[in-house]
């Protein structure tokens, strides 16, 4: 019978390697950088057109290959970086598997051009399509490296149905090299796009390199940070407690240069906090963790995005004294403490209890940041049963009293009292408001700012928020381009108050990281955007801590009734609740 294993072609081989290395043109990206990187480049230029489908090219002036190399780097684990299995427990270089490059010429038409520094030296360029070698030739060009890449997956068109957009393939490799800038602060790097420079960074410190690739903002809420013990040294700089995030989007770590996801060490950071972090917040850092090559394996992910560390315990403990160690600096360092956006209405030309809760036309001011945990509640509470009050919308149940946060009100009953939480209850109103007005095609009430606010972004985040403008100047959010990566902002819809508008808009750019650039219909890109700026903005109510007045709590509660869907936040909290008179009188035995 005829043999049914047989061997596969190299060309299948490279093809099945790029499927694992190859992700799109970001990774295309990540893995020739990383070789000019090793090669001892300190300036490095991307250029790319179509989001990098149609044309990648990579420019260093690296220590570049003769003509020999040249052809010796297509082949298949052929690599400068490791001689046996031993040199992989001692590596500290980005690359050294061999596969990228004859896997990006396996799926590409690529030209390579290079040459060594040595006086005389010759270059060679070397053309390959779909694998196969076209031309290998003498060729006069300065010393260095530079890799032509076009026509990414044009020969593996399963794999080019499923790429998405190029403006998303854009904006992944933006961030790529955010990173990698980030991660070799000494290198000066350029990205132009379409002919476009989304990113241009001189070589510089780490402090620097911050600031000019986050922004002075970010900087500005950190402190430096440096420890060391034997062969193992942390750098960079940690946000003070108040400066935080509601994701990770503001945690950038590196291993020996190499940006890598290691929830041991994020968590060790946050461990090192202790109870300075408020609830379901993320502090913000830029940390370079330099460690011996035997204490890490980069080898545990095709795209070396994770890592594996030896002596976990032992790094971990470090970490955490070297963070607690930190933070009273931290406290010193910056007396800056940036509010969370929320309405606190002022009353100064009548008292309190005289001005009823107009949300889309009270003044207010900004609160010190503080974010509160979720209100508790009795174990397993029923939900206050908006249809035991009346068959009527109109009718809205009586607030009785008001305490810091919360609202009494009567109960269509004798035996219980409803309460409703007077910020979750605000959220629902604002995000009914605003989504009702955009699907209704209502213009929202709108306030100019008399001063325009400047908010400084990184370049990923600049990139995200260009796409977005139309949109969100259609939502009452008066918002463009001032500068590179800065923009100004000097009007929104007058429901949200005096709000912190960074909070704001960077609240709202993580929100929109997950749909922005998809391959979706512009109208559903609309819809979602709308949705996005709601839910942010539901976030702008009522401070917890904020007692109201009898007819302010009225108004609130009127307002509540009126929505679809009283029962519950925007986030699927209650906003009420009732309590029989038995839990009420149990404390007192009856």
């Amino acid at each position: 019978m005829p043999s049914k294993i047989r061997v596969l072609p190299d060309h299948t081989i490279n093809q099945i390697a790029a499927g694992e290395v190859i992700e799109n043109a970001s990774s295309v990206v990540k893995e020739l950088v990383e070789n000019s990187l090793d090669a001892g480049a300190t300036q490095i230029t991307v250029e790319i057109s179509g989001g990098g489908r149609q044309l990648i090219r990579i420019s260093d002036n690296g220590c570049g290959m003769n003509a020999d190399d040249a052809l010796l780097c297509l082949e298949r684990h052929a690599t400068s970086k490791i001689k046996a299995v031993d040199d992989l427990h001692t590596l500290i270089s980005m690359g050294f598997r061999g596969e990228a490059i004859p896997s990006i010429a396996s799926i590409s038409k690529m030209t390579l051009i290079t040459a060594p520094h040595e006086e005389d030296a010759k270059g060679t360029i070397v053309m390959i399509e779909g694998g196969k070698l076209i031309k290998s030739d003498p060729v006069a060009c300065s010393p260095g490296t530079q890799i032509e890449v076009k026509d990414l997956f044009f020969n593996v068109p399963a794999r080019k149905k499923f790429q998405k957009s190029p403006a998303h393939d854009t904006q992944d490799i933006l961030k790529c090299l955010t990173l990698l800038a980030l991660g070799n602060p000494t290198i000066r790097f350029e990205l132009i796009s379409n002919c476009k420079t989304l990113l241009k960074s001189d070589a510089s410190t780490l402090q620097e390199r911050i600031s000019d690739i986050l922004g002075i903002e970010y900087l500005q809420e950190t402190c430096p940070i440096q420890a060391q013990m034997e062969e193992m040294h942390l750098e960079g700089y940690i946000g003070m407690p108040a400066c935080t995030r509601q994701n990770r989007t503001g945690q950038f770590l590196f291993i020996n240069k190499r940006a890598v996801n290691c929830p041991l060490i994020s968590y060790a950071v946050r461990d090192g906090y202790g109870t300075a972090l408020p609830q379901n917040r993320h502090p913000i850092f830029v940390l370079h963790l330099t460690l011996p090559g035997e204490l890490v394996d980069v080898n545990v992910h095709p795209q070396k995005r994770e890592v594996r560390l030896r002596h976990e315990q032992t790094i971990r403990e470090w970490i955490i004294k070297a963070i607690e160690g930190a933070l009273p600096a931290a406290q010193e360092f910056s007396s800056y403490s940036p509010p969370l956006y929320s309405f606190e209405p002022l009353y100064d030309a009548a008292p309190l209890s005289a001005t009823p809760l107009h949300l889309a036309e009270t003044p207010c001011r900004v609160e010190p940041q503080k974010r509160e945990s979720p209100p508790r509640f009795p174990d397993e509470p029923p939900l206050f049963n908006h249809a035991k009050f009346t068959q009527e919308k109109a009718k809205a149940p009586k607030a009785v009293c008001t305490l810091p946060g919360y609202i009494v009100t009567e109960s269509p009953t004798q035996d219980s009292l409803g309460m409703i939480d007077q910020r979750a209850a605000h959220a629902r109103i604002l995000f009914e408001k605003l989504t009702a007005a955009h699907e209704n095609g209502q213009p929202l009430a709108v306030q100019t700012l008399l001063l325009p606010y400047t908010l400084e972004l990184t370049p990923h985040e600049s990139a995200l928020l260009e796409s977005c403008l139309e949109g969100l100047n259609s939502c009452g959010i008066g918002i463009k381009a001032f500068g590179r990566h800065t923009f100004a902002i000097d009007a929104l819809p007058q429901m949200f108050g005096n709000a912190d508008i960074a909070a704001f808009i960077r609240d709202l750019l993580s929100q929109l990281q997950d749909f922005c650039h998809e391959n979706q219909p512009q109208e559903s890109l609309q819809k979602e955007l709308r949705i996005k700026i709601a839910e942010t903005a539901s976030r702008s109510a009522i401070s917890k801590n904020r007692r109201l007045s009898l007819d302010e709590a009225q108004s609130l509660v009127n307002q509540l009734m009126e929505c679809q869907l009283p029962n519950q936040c925007p986030k699927g909290r209650p906003t009420l609740v009732h309590h029989s008179l038995k839990d009420l009188t149990q404390p007192f035995g009856r």
